[in-house]
């Protein structure tokens, strides 16, 4: 079986960490292995980037410091022999980030920094696999992983140019790559998105024709709630593609949410497991669906605008939606959640960055009203409309809850409601004693 394996920040965190993840990928037989850079690291240059735009030179000069101390630490603990070597490869990347502190070029600049936590992370880590005795090879993401000019990945130029580094006639070979940078289309270093080391993994597992991708956190795969907020969740053990797309675009942090239609397309499973516990089960995404009726989990995604929309031309009228949708694909901003009425449209945004612009447009043709600091909180499982009395149990367990906005998934996959964020806490606490009531995993 051909696998893919992706570690996070947290699982490449340390010395002690490094020696971790090495003894999985070698017990699974890996291909293919994408790293993230060591945890704090893109905080740390994020800082750097953010200094340098503004002149700050103090603050730059002292987070460099930190990383120098921190990915110091972390060689002479994990390395002997191939110490000298990666404390120059340090060196040679930190000395990339202060170049750009001096030239600043902007966002090229800002991603070129960013780039090296994985470049550095994935060096050392080669660098450990070798000296444990294993034919290690060290592969560069960006000369293989390229985007258009809408930052979209080329994914028949990635299958061509990574299928011709990874060979498959040496299975004893470990080949060690770098989630979330790439190259853009005017030929710079650049990336995928905060978060799109999962989805760089997808694709680079698709790429190799992977039997199977496999996302290690320091989580013991999906839960049927978020951990952090809910007391007494559970991992699920098994949910389909749609399923863990759902909850992934809705806030369940452990997944990207464009890690699963790639395997989904390729008909190849997603596993997620727990670097930490790597004997944990963990959760296995795949095309089989579970039919009962029932729910199967509940995430919830923070930052939503509502868009309130009025206009007495909507009644009657045909064409008025196009209108409104029109705004908003003007400004490339997404919407997540719609309800209408005869006089009336309520939709949810992610993002505000073009917000003033878009009530500007909107204002010709009606009136826009803007309500910010809600949550998305969306309810996933088989939930057939005709099946009686499953959206009852939704909404006896959140009387006592003001809901904004309700829609049902087309798909009878998913539901989801709007509350305002100061609810978040008692929403998911309440749907997570009413539906699941935490006597046993699924």
């Amino acid at each position: 079986m051909i696998k893919t394996l992706k570690f996070g920040g947290t699982s490449v965190g340390s010395a002690a960490n490094m020696r971790r993840v090495a003894g999985i990928i070698v017990s699974e037989g890996a291909r293919l292995t994408v790293l993230s850079a060591m945890s704090g690291t893109t905080d740390a240059l994020v800082k750097i980037s953010t200094a340098a735009k503004t002149g700050d030179n103090d603050t730059a000069k002292a987070t460099l410091a930190m990383l120098r101390e921190k990915y110091t630490t972390c060689i002479t603990e994990l390395l002997s022999t191939h110490r000298d070597a990666a404390l120059d490869c340090m060196e040679g990347a930190l000395a990339t980030i202060a170049n750009e502190l001096f030239t600043y070029r902007g966002e090229v600049s800002d991603k070129l920094i960013l780039a090296q936590g994985e470049l550095l992370t994935s060096a050392i880590f080669c660098y450990h696999m070798q000296e444990l005795g294993h034919r290690a090879v060290l592969l560069t993401s960006p000369e293989f992983m390229h985007t258009d000019p809408e930052g979209k990945p080329d994914t028949a130029r990635l299958a061509q140019e990574l299928k011709s580094r990874v060979t498959d006639t040496d299975p004893d070979i470990y080949y060690i790559a770098q989630g979330f940078i790439c190259t853009d289309s005017a030929g710079h270093i650049s990336n995928l998105g905060r978060g799109g080391s999962d989805y760089s993994a997808a694709l680079m597992g698709v790429a190799i024709g992977s039997d199977e991708v496999q996302i290690w956190t320091d989580i013991d795969g999906m839960h049927n709630n978020d951990p952090r907020v809910v007391e007494n969740t559970f991992p699920i053990r098994r949910m389909s593609f749609d399923e863990a797309a759902e909850l992934a675009y809705f806030g369940a942090k452990i997944l990207h949410p464009l890690t699963i239609q790639p395997c989904k397309e390729a008909g190849i499973n997603v596993r997620l497991k727990n670097s930490m516990e790597p004997e944990a089960e963990g959760t296995l995404i795949s095309a089989d669906e579970d039919n009962a009726m029932d729910f199967h989990a509940v995430a919830a995604k923070d930052g939503i605008t509502v868009v309130r929309i009025t206009s007495a031309r909507m009644l009657m009228a045909y064409g008025f939606l196009r209108k409104v949708f029109e705004v908003f694909e003007k400004y490339k901003t997404p919407v997540d959640m719609i309800t209408t009425s005869e006089v009336e449209v309520s939709l949810t945004i992610d993002s505000t960055c073009h917000l003033e612009e878009i009530i500007r447009d909107l204002t010709p043709f009606c009136t826009a009203e803007v309500v910010h600091d809600n949550t998305i909180v969306c309810i996933v499982g088989c939930i057939d409309a005709h099946h009686p009395g499953l959206a009852a149990r939704i909404f006896e367990g959140l009387k006592e809850i003001p809901i904004q906005m309700i829609s049902y998934g087309a798909n009878h996959r998913s539901m989801a409601i709007l509350v305002a964020t100061q609810y978040k806490k008692q929403t998911l606490q309440a749907l997570n004693d009413h539906l699941f009531h935490c006597t046993s995993a699924q």
